[in-house]
């Protein structure tokens, strides 16, 4: 355990923050029993469990502070939620967790394996693998093609950069793996007024990992794929009723031929 946190200051154990945004562990705690589905009312029992000691009002006022932060982007808990309410997920600013981020790049050479060319499915899967094993790996996207830089491209965050070189390395040894390279991500970041001081702060970090497409845009598309359909399936009725047609006019033709 890092640390035990209590309601307590004079008792209370300091606690090291994680990260250059002043994430402590209790603060990482907390989103995990938040996305476990606990209530900003019994989210103290669930800490209990871990060891630490803190009051509902405690509970809540960390969780209000990680909003403020920026932290938390959204949740479905809010002012006019009932008491029995879940906070059933919630959407974290990953700059604000993660002191590093990443973009890895990966070249497949596509080898002879065993006599034979490794697919793509299971070269995703030998880096599925890889990725549950780390736990750093947010996304692999495939971007195969010929003439490409790349094959793969996974992002990654996490809070120790050992971890994530131990876990390239372990990429580059895979057998068709022909190279590997990361790009760090940057957020951009400016000089503020805070009371009268200087301070460093972040930008708005544009993060919207949950996409629907238009309703109406969508229905319209939608609409016209089984227009365009419906139209086909005519087509095909048709020319296949005209093929019968002809086909059982020729049969017709050739029983009155007679003999030669």
């Amino acid at each position: 355990m890092v640390g035990r946190g209590t309601d307590n200051q004079e008792g209370a154990i300091p606690m090291k923050n994680l990260t250059k945004n002043n994430i402590s562990p209790l603060d990482v705690l907390i989103l995990q029993v938040l996305q476990s589905g606990a209530t900003p009312d019994t989210a103290s029992k669930e800490l209990e469990k871990h060891g630490y000691v803190l009051s509902r009002d405690n509970v809540k006022g960390r969780i209000e502070d990680l909003v403020k932060k920026g932290v938390i982007l959204e949740h479905n808990d809010g002012a006019d939620s009932k008491r029995d309410d879940k906070i059933k997920w919630i959407l974290v600013d990953p700059s604000k967790l993660f002191d590093n981020q990443w973009y890895t790049f990966i070249k497949t050479q596509n080898p002879l394996f065993e006599r034979r060319v490794i697919p793509y499915s299971e070269m995703y899967n030998n880096l599925v693998e890889i990725s549950r094993e780390y736990g750093i790996v947010t996304t692999i996207d495939v971007v195969q093609g010929e003439g490409q830089n790349y094959d793969f491209i996974l992002r990654i965050v996490t809070n120790e950069t050992s971890h994530f070189e131990e876990m390239v390395e372990k990429v580059r040894s895979l057998g068709w793996v022909h190279s590997v390279d990361s790009k760090p991500i940057h957020v951009l970041e400016g000089v503020g007024i805070s009371k009268n001081n200087l301070t460093k702060v972040h930008m708005n970090y544009f993060y919207e990992p949950i996409k629907l497409p238009d309703f109406e845009s969508y229905l319209k598309t939608i609409r016209q794929v089984y227009r365009t359909y419906d139209i086909y399936l005519k087509d095909e009725g048709s020319l296949k009723q005209k093929t019968a047609k002809k086909k059982s006019s020729e049969d017709a033709y050739d029983g009155t031929q007679p003999d030669k």
